[in-house]
């Protein structure tokens, strides 16, 4: 369900669990970046390990739709390969790799169910991967490792390989210059600056993983 409208002003509320539909305005909004290049508005991620969901419902709210957290559940569905679907218990504990996460790909198809696309990518240590597509004025989301490169590989039941990071998170990447980068990160609900050297060290635990969005 989307509802088009201009993101609200002021720290948002967590919803009451009957609160699920899309609401005519978004629970959890907060006001918009002040310093951003592309107005991207904050908001609380609305369960514990919800954060890609609530950094594409940013993504998508910078260009004035709202869509719900729980509008992705059922377009991404479920898989141990985070690449296929999400990993784990949504409700879980944050750090580990058994109630994890989903990764960019996977978010594509709920994307375009939204009336957007998003263009999944690897920046593989290539910071300006990132930054040229935040000068081509979209969002984008990337996956950070705060515990920096902890990763390990596991294999699907047909031996597809996987990479698991723990200490993962998702943030939305909006604007950069010379010192850094600047987010805004679901788990506070505000934004957050990240010096390049930090960034590149989490961001390439992750081998630079990416999604930005747009509308079609």
């Amino acid at each position: 369900m989307i509802a088009v409208m201009t993101p609200l002003l002021g720290v948002g509320v967590a919803p009451a669990e009957s609160a699920r539909a899309a609401p005519t305005a978004p629970l959890g909004a907060s006001s918009i970046a002040s310093v951003s290049a592309i107005a991207v508005p904050n908001y609380f991620q609305q369960r514990n390990l919800s954060c890609e969901y609530a950094s594409a419902v940013m993504a998508m709210a910078a260009y004035g739709v709202w869509v719900s957290e729980w509008d992705f559940d059922g377009i991404v569905g479920w898989s141990e390969n985070p690449h296929w679907g999400y990993r784990g218990n949504i409700h879980g504990s944050w750090g580990n790799t058994d109630d994890y996460g989903v990764y960019a790909a996977a978010l594509v198809p709920a994307l375009n169910a939204f009336g957007f696309w998003g263009d999944a990518f690897y920046a593989g240590g290539d910071s300006s991967a990132l930054t040229r597509r935040i000068d081509q004025g979209a969002p984008t989301l990337v996956w950070i490792g705060q515990w920096g490169n902890t990763g390990y590989y596991e294999h699907t039941a047909d031996g597809t390989p996987f990479k698991l990071v723990p200490g993962l998170h998702v943030v939305v990447a909006y604007d950069y210059d010379d010192s850094g980068v600047y987010v805004s990160d679901p788990a506070t609900g505000g934004t957050r600056f990240y010096d390049w050297g930090t960034f590149m060290w989490m961001w390439n635990a992750v081998d630079g993983m990416g999604l930005a969005v747009g509308p079609m």
